[in-house]
């Protein structure tokens, strides 16, 4: 199955994009989610969208990658976890990120994940650390 990759870049600093994916103050405030938990180390667990999305960290390296595995608590207790990869790249002024989210259960889930990325992640994300709110 095709994974969904987004490629975009963002008028804002890579150690502040960084910190949008990673510190839960940043995620809270542009997520408008109070419940965020992220324990940033390998191994770590994260919680997202009051518990809708949950996974474990896999790989860090601050500031240019962030790999975790994402499940839906929708999902079939039987269906592996999916995975999402950030590759971040940049200067003080733009930042370039590469989003790679793979390994979906069945077409439907990745069907609805398409679009839920731009609509409840880079959309808000990117309003957040340009200033557009």
């Amino acid at each position: 199955m095709a994974a969904i990759i987004k490629r975009l870049t963002v008028r804002a600093p890579i150690e502040e994009v960084w910190a949008a994916l990673t510190d839960p103050e940043d995620v809270s405030a542009w997520m408008a989610d109070s419940a965020v938990t992220l324990d940033l180390r390998v191994g770590g667990r994260y919680s997202l969208f009051g518990g809708e999305t949950t996974g474990v960290f896999v790989e860090i390296e601050a500031p240019t990658i962030l790999e975790y595995t994402w499940r839906q608590n929708t999902w079939d207790p039987a269906w592996a976890d999916s995975r999402v990869r950030w590759e971040l790249s940049g200067d003080r002024r733009r930042t370039r990120l590469l989003l790679t989210h793979t390994d979906f259960p069945n077409d439907e889930e990745r069907s609805s994940h398409e679009e839920a990325w731009e609509e409840y992640w880079l959309e808000p994300m990117i309003d957040y650390l340009q200033g557009d709110l």
